[in-house]
């Protein structure tokens, strides 16, 4: 369980489509090798972009 205020961070982080691709400062990031063409969050798609999408749709 995470505190209100790392949920705060993370919602913050995500919705702001600035943080696109930024991988590095990304709380999803695992450190995923990307053979497969991943981000390093073991996704096939940006989380960033993915919420941001939710909203301007």
């Amino acid at each position: 369980m995470i505190s209100e205020e790392e949920r705060k961070k993370y919602v913050e982080f995500m919705y702001n489509p600035e943080n696109e691709y930024n991988c590095d400062e990304c709380p999803e990031n695992k450190d995923f090798d990307d053979w497969e063409g991943k981000y390093p969050c073991g996704q096939q798609n940006c989380w960033v972009t993915c919420h941001c999408g939710e909203i301007m749709e």
